[in-house]
């Protein structure tokens, strides 16, 4: 059984809730990423950003409904940010981990251990593993 640490990013990115948006729109340019835990004082994950909700929170802001969102700089993430989150643990198999971001159409898992954020498994790692399979399919077509 593969598992969640096999895969996951150890290196998470995360912010403070009083952070500006802005800032998170920056960050996720800069390190080519779509989604960014927010943190609590001692590191523990108490939302999450993602592209989609910086985007959406654009399109209120251009379409008059969010008269809060006319400066992203102004704006602290904790207006934002989702705070329903589910999590993944490091030893969880990576169907398991996958059938959770497709049932519930997220983009990420942060993976907890022992009330830590130790990583962060992604629908972009999914990817990478599908393709991987495919290529190992398509090498053992070769030899028959």
């Amino acid at each position: 059984m593969i598992t969640v640490n096999e895969v996951m990013s150890e290196n998470v990115i995360t912010l403070k809730a009083s952070e500006s948006v802005y800032t998170a729109r920056e960050l996720m340019k800069k390190q080519d990423i779509r989604h960014i835990p927010i943190v609590d004082d001692n590191l523990y994950p108490i939302g999450i950003i993602t592209q989609r909700d910086i985007l959406r929170a654009q399109d209120s802001e251009l379409n008059g409904e969010h008269h809060a969102a006319v400066d992203a700089e102004q704006v602290q993430l904790e207006q934002i940010m989702s705070r329903k989150i589910s999590y993944a643990r490091p030893k969880d198999s990576l169907r398991s981990a996958g059938l959770k971001l497709q049932k519930h159409k997220y983009g990420c898992l942060p993976v907890m251990d022992n009330n830590q954020l130790v990583g962060i498994i992604t629908d972009y790692d999914f990817v990478g593993i599908a393709i991987n399979l495919i290529e190992q399919m398509d090498q053992s077509d070769d030899f028959e």
